[in-house]
């Protein structure tokens, strides 16, 4: 099973590249919150994190019209069951496809954020300029034009089936959580989720730069807020402060290695990210009670 996962992660960077476009999964249901390897492997397709989407997200009425869509989605694909196309309030054009188990929507993945000639004009990057004077028209131009415009109909048919057959693997996963209590709250949900907005895009940058040089600086620039604001709230939602969730992370990447591969351990100390060989060691004690050496040892 987790070899199919990490599969399926592949592929789906595959299809972003292949066809420059962001791919996102919608959890409408919490159902990626019930298997943690699941969510770790599509942590990375969580959020829309192209140029021109994170500078209009920065406004925090933008960002608000952003969460507005979600319970839009969800009723389209309670409405439709099938897959569906369109533009966001930002003028992005992303194509929808339900995951649906039995009668119930657990969430969607979508496929795009193209730019289009078509776009209507009551959502084009001008009318957006207009509604939020603090945006930079000629910015949000720039921005605008240099992604990528929307694929050929030929193309999108073959992505479609293959996006669909994701969606119904997704949907397989789930079986333990078939009700629809979840995905009815959402609909009547508080609008007031710009938290878990910044937190998903947090942990996505930290996923993306895991074995970097990660600073609290870049994290803030990311997601468009100050590092008090980043700071402060990663530690009160995470339950931890930013460098420890890191080296968390680390930690449980090294033991794959330690497992897995003959490489030294100071070797994997410096592939995961740790500078330092013993800060490593002391890590990798205090989170798991022995050293990487024995840990090796015992389960390699």
């Amino acid at each position: 099973m987790i070899h199919m996962m990490n599969q399926l992660q592949q592929y789906l960077f595959e299809l972003s590249n292949r066809y420059n476009a962001t791919i996102c999964i919608k959890d409408f249901s919490g159902f990626l919150h019930h298997d943690k390897h699941l969510l770790q492997i599509l942590s990375p397709f969580i959020n829309h994190t192209s140029p021109y989407c994170m500078y209009v997200k920065g406004n925090k009425k933008c960002l608000r019209e952003c969460l507005d869509m979600i319970p839009k989605m969800l009723s389209k694909c309670r409405e439709t069951h099938k897959p569906f196309s369109g533009f966001c309030h930002a003028g992005m054009y992303e194509y929808v496809i339900p995951i649906i188990q039995k009668d119930n929507i657990l969430g969607a993945i979508t496929f795009g954020c193209y730019a289009s000639n078509f776009t209507p004009k009551h959502k084009n990057f001008l009318a957006l300029a207009q509604r939020y004077t603090d945006l930079d028209p000629t910015l949000l131009s720039q921005l605008y034009e240099n992604e990528p415009q929307v694929l050929a109909q030929e193309d999108m048919a073959v992505v479609l089936l293959s996006l669909e057959f994701i969606a119904s693997y997704l949907a397989s996963l789930d079986n333990r959580y078939s009700t629809t209590e979840d995905t009815a709250k959402l609909a009547s949900q508080s609008k007031d989720d710009e938290n878990d907005q910044f937190i998903q895009h947090a942990l996505t940058y930290i996923k993306m730069h895991v074995t970097e040089n990660i600073r609290i600086e870049d994290i803030a620039r990311y997601c468009n807020y100050s590092t008090s604001y980043v700071s402060r709230n990663f530690n009160k939602t995470v339950g931890m402060n930013i460098s420890t969730y890191i080296n968390k992370l680390r930690i449980e990447i090294s033991k794959s290695y330690l497992i897995t591969s003959d490489k030294t351990i100071a070797e994997i100390a410096e592939i995961v990210g740790f500078e330092d060989l013993s800060y490593y060691s002391r890590v990798f004690s205090s989170l798991l009670g022995i050293p990487p050496t024995e840990f090796r040892r015992r389960f390699s």
